[in-house]
């Protein structure tokens, strides 16, 4: 059964709405609109019908206030007034106000916008599940498409074969570690699993180069973070979680790169990214050094801890491996 919140300062007004709707809905009414603030808070209605002319917090200014909460800013809502000038119904529809009833209240009237207006928003939200899922059904294609171009840059070099997966999957224990959601902790396997994405755009003489880049050459290299990010920015099921592409070398201490960033500044994402990728290449091995064992790889994180790394995330880095050690 819909619920409906009625706010109105007058009671007579309100009696009468509560018999009207009560048969077919929940009611819940309200003398004021901070009485209705507080019935939000534990109730959230399909609909409102608001008394334009209050006291204290009137109509308008108790629409404004709800429809800068993310939470209540679909709810749709019916102004109700005796005063029924075209400026004022024009004004209240401009604002946002999906119906304008005129006081006094006509049964019939009453009950048909209610109707109708709970069927079109319940239609709309139908169609905006339908969108959002296949949004999402793209964005997957999308961002399958862009882990299997990863993979062929991972596999272009021998060296670093599998080193994204395996970035990726240490991303993902951490943010399980720190309480992620599911959801959450899936988007931060897809971001780290194309950290590297934006090495595409940088000439395979200087990812395969042997030897020390020259200035030049590493200064095109720095540039593949912002280039992945670029990739990635408009991909809204990453739900932000793209700027981890952007900012995985920057250092805990501020000397890193793009942005020069440090402690909390730099977003979450991107320090847990910061740490996987880094124990990944240490522990891998190369055409010109064998990787490092996982104690002296563990040790250096925790040298690093406060310097280039989040404390944090090296505690949790550390708890994640002493349990795969038992």
């Amino acid at each position: 059964m819909h619920k409906i919140l009625i706010v109105d300062d007058s009671k007579t007004v309100l009696n009468q709405i509560m018999i009207l709707l009560k048969k077919y809905y929940h009611v819940f009414p309200a003398l004021s609109g901070s009485l209705a603030l507080k019935i939000m808070e534990h109730q959230t209605p399909d609909l409102i019908l608001l008394d334009l002319m209050m006291p204290e917090m009137d109509g308008k200014e108790f629409f404004l206030k709800i429809h800068k909460e993310k939470k209540w800013s679909d709810i749709p809502v019916i102004f109700l007034t005796s005063d029924t000038e075209d400026k004022t119904e024009a004004e209240c529809l401009n604002i946002g106000a999906y119906d304008f009833i005129g006081k006094p209240i006509v049964t019939e009237v009453l009950l048909s916008r209610v109707e109708k207006t709970l069927e079109l928003t319940g239609y709309r939200k139908e169609l905006q599940k339908k969108l959002d899922e296949k949004t999402r059904q793209i964005e997957t294609a999308y961002l399958q498409t862009m882990a299997a171009l990863a993979h062929t840059i991972d596999a272009k070099d021998p060296d670093t074969n599998g080193h994204s997966r395996r970035v990726a999957g240490y991303t993902k224990q951490i943010a399980q570690s720190l309480g992620w959601s599911e959801q959450d902790s899936e988007n931060a396997y897809f971001v780290a699993l194309l950290h590297d994405i934006g090495k595409i755009g940088i000439p395979d003489a200087v990812l395969k180069k042997q030897n020390r880049l020259t200035d030049k050459e590493y200064e095109l290299m720095k540039k593949h973070p912002a280039i992945g990010a670029d990739i990635l920015k408009d991909i809204k099921m990453l739900d932000g979680l793209s700027n981890g592409t952007l900012y995985h070398h920057e250092r805990f201490d501020g000397s890193g790169y793009p942005s020069g960033l440090k402690g909390d500044e730099i977003p979450l994402i991107a320090r847990i990214i910061s740490v996987a990728d880094t124990y990944d290449a240490m522990t891998s091995t190369r055409c010109y050094r064998k990787g490092m064992g996982q104690e002296t790889a563990l040790a250096e994180l925790k040298k690093q801890s406060g310097r280039q790394f989040d404390p944090k995330i090296v505690n949790q880095f550390l708890k994640i491996t002493d349990n795969l050690k038992s």
